[in-house]
């Protein structure tokens, strides 16, 4: 029978055992010389990787909650040459280990904790990262020199997880430069050679990201083989992925996938600051990607851009110091006027319409000098400044901003043609020359889109040859010079009767000569021109109608948008010269008194009546009421004050 003093007894010795224990447990990481197992650790480490590892504050043994590891302002040197002191640090680095793994021999560790580290990731101007490992010499070398991180056989880990991280990245070759800040993940891995999972979060920019990834094997990844990935990245302005292989150096091949509302924001976001302008908002993207020592080869590849389509093929050169694009496009359309206009404006400006004269926004030429290559389009349709055009090939060469287009063949307005377009953006002030060549093609819409001209019909044909600096459209349009000539058939001036103007002129252009439901028909009209400064002379232009036939000579002030012209109808036995002046808006008709009385000197010298041949006699005629009115010459001879 147990007595109660002998219960008490046991107790005591129970309990003094106890706080034995816990005596011993909390006096161990103080009695434990940590500082003797530094060493080991930090040649460890260089053994593993080829790196030094420094632990410069100081290390605790911890017995709670779990047996393990706490070092303080731990760093890990980049490799030589490279632009950081450090390519790792932490202010704080927690290892948990297992208990009875240990007993056996093998490292278990339960959990390892990087608390504010800062890691340093760079390529040097040879193209080398500091990523890549190479063991020391008395590691030893593989047949390439360079090694995966090694550890004791049998190391396991039950996870590692970051606090606040940030990840900067120094590419000196291409002059790159990023950093990702607030890098929290949580990586589910249990040995170096078995598949690994990474979820997470960082602060890129202004935004957040979450992130997660799977990684086939962290040994192959951070050594010289080929690692499987599968790669998932959302945000509130994308959402991307990738699934394929990592290579070594560098080098992936796999499936991209991206899509994003505000494609302009995302690149900002990323640090590639487009140059302002319009455009590049909605995009999908999907590919495949092969790429390997900085050249990068997208195909098949899909894209939708700003709801224009597009299928082909793309390869990326950046081994030099500007990109390299080359490829082959296939395009349901291409409206390329977002991607000139300034950043302020919403769109391209149409003449007379939007805003008087042509449009002082900057043309945005920046992304001329972002990129080197060829590329070949083929377009349903395209769309530059005011001009539309339907099926169309384009080939562009790009080098040191200067853009050579082509485009041939065009189908524009009804007609066919081909057009050359040059641009010099390498200056100050940028250099345009064009060469255009078309026929059969619809003038009413082809004028109004280019010069903002609404009054022609007809079917036309054209050639012209121009040349221009300028940093705006109305810059341009005052610096045109060049040459041309111009031709239609069947057609008709909307907003006047020069039949009519020459019938009535005595009236000022009384009547139904001028106003909306006016017309001048015609069988042929045409001409050529110079063009210098922004105008346009014209010596012998033509027209010839149903009603009238007349030549004509002057000046079109492309730049001012104004017309000057002289026009001498041949309509039966009147031949009374007049003019055509006044902005393309408000166009005045006014008889040419000087070239009636030169015609009257020219009588009067030869011998004939002063009037004879110029307001011709045309008898009497007769109005609806059997009225006689006056003809054709004598009402000129009462505009004149001739009797």
């Amino acid at each position: 029978m147990i007595t109660i003093p002998a219960l008490n007894k046991n107790l005591r010795t129970v309990l003094i055992a106890v706080a034995a224990v816990v005596a011993f447990v909390l006096v161990l990481p103080f009695l434990v010389p940590m500082d003797a197992y530094r060493g080991r650790i930090e040649s460890a480490a260089e053994h593993a990787t080829g790196r030094t590892l420094k632990i410069e504050g100081p290390m605790r043994l911890m017995i709670f909650p779990h047996l393990g590891l706490r070092a303080h302002n731990v760093t890990f040197a980049n490799m030589p040459g490279g632009h950081a002191s450090a390519m790792a640090t932490a202010g704080e680095i927690s290892l948990s280990v297992r208990i009875l793994p240990l007993l056996t021999g093998r490292i278990a560790l339960d959990k390892i904790v990087l608390d504010r580290p800062a890691i340093s990731l760079e390529v040097d101007r040879q193209g080398e990262a500091n990523w890549k490992f190479a063991k020391t010499a008395q590691a030893g070398r593989g047949e390439s020199g360079e090694s995966s991180v090694t550890l004791p056989s049998g190391t396991e880990f039950s996870g590692i997880e970051i606090d606040d991280g940030r990840i900067t990245y120094d590419n000196a070759k291409t002059g790159t430069h990023r950093t990702i800040e607030h890098v929290n993940a949580s990586v589910a891995i249990e040995r170096l050679d078995r598949p690994v999972t990474v979820k997470g979060n960082l602060t890129i920019g202004d935004g957040r990201l979450d992130f997660t990834a799977r990684i086939a094997t962290l040994q192959t990844l951070l050594g010289n083989g080929t690692t499987a990935v599968d790669l998932s990245a959302t945000s509130e302005l994308l959402q991307a992925s990738f699934k394929g292989v990592l290579k070594p150096a560098g080098g992936v091949d796999g499936v991209f996938k991206l899509d994003t509302a505000n494609f302009r924001a995302v690149s900002g976001r990323f640090g590639e600051e487009l140059p302002p302008g319009g455009g590049l908002m909605d995009m999908s993207l999907e590919s495949r990607i092969v790429s390997q020592d900085k050249v990068s080869t997208l195909s098949p590849l899909r894209v939708s851009l700003d709801n224009q389509h597009m299928t082909g093929k793309l390869t990326l050169d950046q081994r030099g110091n500007i990109p390299v694009l080359d490829g082959t496009l296939a395009l349901d359309r291409l409206d390329l006027n977002p991607y000139l206009a300034s950043g302020g404006n919403k769109g391209p400006s149409v003449p007379g319409k939007s805003e008087p004269g042509w449009s002082k926004s900057p043309i945005g030429l920046a992304l001329l000098k972002k990129f080197d290559g060829q590329l070949t389009l083929t377009a349903g349709s395209l769309r530059l400044r005011g001009l539309k055009l339907g099926k169309t090939t384009l080939h562009v060469s790009l080098a040191g901003g200067v853009l050579a287009a082509r485009l041939d063949p065009i189908a524009l307005y009804g007609g066919t043609g081909r057009a050359w377009l040059d641009v010099d953006g390498r200056g100050p002030v940028p250099l345009y020359r064009n060469v255009l060549y078309f026929g059969n093609v619809s003038l009413k819409p082809f004028l109004n889109d280019t010069l903002g001209l609404d009054s022609f019909e007809g079917i036309g044909s054209m050639n012209l040859e121009v040349t221009a600096r300028g940093t705006s459209a109305n810059a341009v349009m005052h610096a045109l010079s060049g040459k041309g000539s111009i031709s239609g058939t069947n057609g008709r001036f909307r907003g006047v009767n020069l039949g009519l103007v020459a019938r009535t002129i005595q009236r000022v252009l009384g009547g139904n000569a001028t106003g909306t439901v006016a017309n001048t028909q015609f069988h042929d009209m045409g001409g050529s021109f110079v063009i210098a400064q922004g105008v346009l002379t014209n010596n012998d232009f033509r027209l010839t109608g149903p009603a009238i036939e007349m030549t004509g000579a002057g000046r079109v002030d492309i730049g001012g948008r104004t017309v000057d012209f002289r026009l001498v109808p041949k309509a039966g036995n009147i031949g009374v010269p007049f003019f055509v002046r006044g902005s393309w808006d408000h166009v005045h008709y006014a008889p040419d008194v000087a070239g009636v009385l030169s015609g009257v000197m020219d009588n009067l010298k030869s011998g004939r009546a002063p009037l004879k041949g110029l307001f011709g006699g045309g008898g009497t005629q007769q109005d609806n009421n059997g009225k006689k009115k006056k003809s054709v010459g004598d009402a000129l001879k009462d505009l004149f004050g001739i009797h």
